[in-house]
This record gives C-alpha cells, sequence and structure tokens, in this order.
C-alpha cells in the first residue's frame, strides 16, 4: 500500500506546475492574483463539495462538530494553499514552471525535515539522519542545476 501512496503522490505532483501554470495564465484574464486565486479555490470549492455530496450518499459520512475541536494550528492548512496560490500566480510568468518548481520541492523537503525531526504539529519523530541530509544536499544541487540552466 505504501507503494500506492507514493505513486498517488508522484502524480499529484506532476500536476502541481500546470495547476501553477493553469492558474498564472487565469491571471491574465481576470488581471489581479486574487482573482485568479479566488477562481482556484472556488472551482476546487465545487469539486470538493461534488466529492462529499456522493461521498454522504453512498453512506460515508465525517464530523464536521470535530473541527471545533482542532488546535488553531490545524485551520491554518487553507491559509498556505492560499499563499501557495497566490506565489505561483505571481513567480511562475517570472521564473517559470520548472523553477517555482524545484524551489516549492526544496522548501517542502526542508520543512518536512524539521517537521519530521521536532515531531512538531502532532507527527511522530523521524530524526535527521546523515542519509536523510545528503538527499537534501542534492536536491538543493538539482535546485542550483535547474535554475542556473
Amino acid at each position: 500500500m505504501k507503494t500506492g501512496w507514493l505513486l498517488m503522490a508522484l502524480v499529484t505532483g506532476l500536476l502541481i506546475p500546470a495547476q501553477a501554470t493553469m492558474n498564472a495564465q487565469m491571471r491574465t484574464f481576470v488581471l489581479h492574483p486574487l482573482y485568479s486565486s479566488l477562481v482556484n479555490f472556488a472551482i476546487g470549492g465545487i469539486a470538493l463539495g461534488s466529492m462529499t455530496c456522493i461521498a454522504i450518499v453512498l453512506g460515508q459520512s465525517g464530523n464536521w462538530r470535530g473541527a471545533t475541536q482542532a488546535p488553531w494550528w490545524a485551520w491554518c492548512g487553507g491559509l498556505i494553499g492560499a499563499t501557495i496560490v497566490i506565489v505561483g500566480i505571481q513567480a511562475i510568468p517570472s521564473i517559470g514552471a520548472a523553477n517555482f518548481s524545484v524551489a516549492i520541492i526544496a522548501g517542502q523537503l526542508f520543512g518536512a525535515l524539521l517537521l519530521d525531526h521536532f515531531g512538531w504539529l502532532g507527527l511522530p519523530e523521524h530524526p535527521v539522519s546523515a542519509p536523510r541530509l545528503l538527499g537534501a544536499a542534492f536536491l538543493l544541487l538539482g535546485v542550483w542545476l535547474v535554475q542556473r540552466y
């Protein structure tokens, strides 16, 4: 099952630069990054609402009230998502999809290493090791190569 999730993450990752480019293209029509972001989230909201309705019809239910029990920081995911979309809309026309993607991926890896190492946000601790740092260094080398050439 782990392989299946890794493949799903890989395929989803393939779509992120396309999504960011689509959002940047939308900006050329709506003339402002916030408008383009709002279009993105409106379409996403409609899609999620439709999927939730289908899940309910299929007998799958969640617990909306449970959200009131979540820690404050659990509510910030949407803010981070909005920031990522807005930065992509602004950055991609200037630096391109590849440079945006490698910078985002490098930031994600270093953020994930910190979260894992310290067990922040409720994660189990997975200490930083030499092989993990070597992998991060290779990623930085990749960022440099993609950006430079």
